[in-house]
């Protein structure tokens, strides 16, 4: 995100922007797998999660806090 953020040209920013997608995609798929399998066995507080927005979401959130 902070590669958004400190783009140069026009062409920089798409790349990252291209990227940063990119990289949230396999967060979402990958973050799916790890949340319904792992996570939510051993926390009992958290629940499954049931759509592809949900994760989705989620990844967004994960990733935009380590800006």
């Amino acid at each position: 995100m902070k590669g958004l953020l400190y783009s140069r040209t026009r062409e920089e920013f798409f790349y990252n922007l291209v990227v940063f997608l990119v990289w949230v995609a396999l967060m979402t798929l990958f973050m799916r797998f790890l949340w319904n399998a792992v996570l939510v066995k051993h926390i009992t507080i958290l629940r499954p999660v049931d759509s592809l927005t949900q994760t989705f979401l989620l990844a967004l959130g994960i990733s935009l806090f380590h800006l």
